[in-house]
C-alpha cells in the first residue's frame, strides 16, 4: 500500500493545475524580453494589439484559448485574463495556458500567454506537441479579423 501511494505522488507531483497560473493581469510581468521557454515546460510570449479596447482583446483572449483547444476554466474581465486547459496530447499529459491583457498607455493593448505543461521526463523529455502561444494568437487574430467591430484589417493593429 505504501509502494502505492508513493507512486501516485510521485505521478501527480508533475502535473499543472490552473493554480499555479497568476490569477490576475496585476499579477504578470509585460516585460517582451521573457519570452520562449522560461522554464521547465513553461513557454510565455508577449504580442501588442494596436487600436484594440480591452474589452475586445478579453473576448480575443477567449476566443485564442478555445481555437486552440483549450476549455476556459477562469475568466474575469475585471482582472483582465482568462485560463484554460488542455487534455492530453500524444506529448503532453496536460497542459494551462493563461492569457493576461494590459491597457497601453498610448492606446491598445499587450497580451501576454502563459503556458505551462506537465513536469515530465518520459521518451522526448521536456518536449510539447505544439507552440501553444502560437497557436493561442492565431484564435486571438481570427477573433479580431473575422468577429470584432474592428473592420480594416490593414490597420496594422497587429505588432
Amino acid at each position: 500500500m505504501k509502494q502505492l501511494i508513493a507512486l501516485a505522488t510521485v505521478l501527480l507531483a508533475g502535473c499543472v493545475s490552473i493554480g499555479s497560473l497568476p490569477q490576475s493581469a496585476a499579477e504578470v510581468d509585460f516585460n517582451p524580453a521573457m519570452e520562449g521557454r522560461t522554464g521547465w515546460s513553461k513557454y510565455e510570449e508577449v504580442f501588442v494589439l494596436k487600436g484594440t479596447d480591452t474589452r475586445t482583446a478579453y473576448l480575443a483572449a477567449k476566443a485564442g484559448l478555445s481555437d486552440a483547444g483549450f476549455t476556459i476554466k477562469r475568466a474575469s474581465f475585471e482582472k483582465l485574463f482568462a485560463i484554460g486547459e488542455h487534455g492530453i496530447t500524444a506529448y503532453d499529459w496536460n497542459v494551462v495556458a493563461g492569457v493576461y491583457i494590459k491597457e497601453l498607455p498610448g492606446g491598445g493593448c499587450a497580451v501576454k500567454v502563459q503556458v505551462s505543461g506537465s513536469k515530465d521526463v518520459g521518451f522526448w523529455g521536456d518536449m510539447t506537441a505544439k507552440s501553444w502561444p502560437q497557436e493561442i494568437f492565431k484564435g486571438v487574430r481570427k477573433y479580431i479579423e473575422t468577429e470584432s467591430n474592428i473592420t480594416d484589417t490593414n490597420k496594422k493593429i497587429f505588432k
